[in-house]
């Protein structure tokens, strides 16, 4: 089963890619953090709800459509090989852009729309503007302990060779002021140095694997290559920044179990609409 999944992403980028390479950008992003593996589920959702009730006002932020389990036929691309309810769980999503993000991002009046679905340790996520911005983008995710396989998607070469990889270090990596809080960084909080890679513990340690494919909507190269530029920074800001609140936050998320999560969840629906002004 897990094997099916791992290749669907191999799959659709070739059938997405093979015909349009000059018209994608395709970076992976690679996360590596101090953390157990076992850890990271409870804790990526915990730091979700968290990250979603900062960045959400009257009249912007996140809106949750909706967070059900679902069958492996509501992939993106169906898997009806394999059975099973609630093994999958989706979300639709829709971010009215915050100003604080926007100035980051370089948008205005921007939403996008989200599909999400969530398979841990491996997730495809879905993202398409509706307004403000033009294109579209998905992230395939693969969490696992570390090592040193270079094409854990399995790209075909054609593909590999287009695909620019980004390590992101969570540790000493900047972000901008309007973003940096001395309770978020794991220098301060954690105490940890700028060579902690090499004190990195086999078993509690782990990587967050992110194969990003970019379709930016636009035509001309230059504008284009600005767009995939702003899109492959804003990116790596925006995966910095979660990591290190994940990081930051061990204390309110450790001991939780994924039904706590799942209450959290609902609890979170309704903060979020009530922030928007939409209650």
């Amino acid at each position: 089963m897990r094997d099916a999944w791992k290749a669907r992403p191999c799959i659709q980028l070739t059938d997405l890619f093979l015909g349009k390479l000059k018209a994608m950008l395709l970076i992976e992003y690679r996360i590596k953090l101090p953390l157990n593996l076992d850890h990271y589920q409870v804790a990526h959702l915990y730091t979700i709800m968290e990250m979603s009730k900062e960045f959400t006002s009257l009249g912007e932020g996140v809106e949750i459509l909706e967070n059900v389990p679902c069958d492996y036929a509501c992939l993106p691309k169906p898997d009806h090989s394999r059975k099973g309810v609630g093994d999958v769980q989706r979300t639709s999503k829709r971010y009215h852009i915050p100003s604080t993000l926007a100035e980051v991002a370089g948008l205005t009046d921007c939403i996008l729309a989200e599909s999400a679905f969530n398979e841990f340790p491996h997730s495809k996520t879905i993202i398409i503007a509706e307004a403000g911005a033009k294109g579209e983008f998905t992230i395939d995710t693969i969490c696992k302990k570390i090592d040193e396989e270079n094409n854990i998607f399995k790209l075909p070469q054609v593909i590999l060779d287009k695909c620019s990889v980004v390590d992101i270090d969570v540790v000493n990596d900047s972000l901008p002021d309007v973003l940096h809080k001395d309770e978020e960084d794991p220098k301060i909080v954690l105490g940890l140095k700028s060579d902690w890679h090499r004190s990195l513990i086999p078993g509690q340690s782990m990587i967050v694997h992110k194969l990003v494919s970019v379709n930016s909507g636009e035509t001309k190269k230059k504008t284009k290559e600005v767009v995939n530029t702003l899109v492959m920074d804003t990116l790596r800001k925006m995966f910095t920044l979660f990591h290190r609140k994940l990081l930051c936050s061990q204390d309110r998320w450790k001991g939780l179990n994924m039904a706590d999560i799942r209450t959290m969840e609902n609890e979170t629906k309704d903060v979020l609409d009530r922030k928007r002004g939409d209650d």
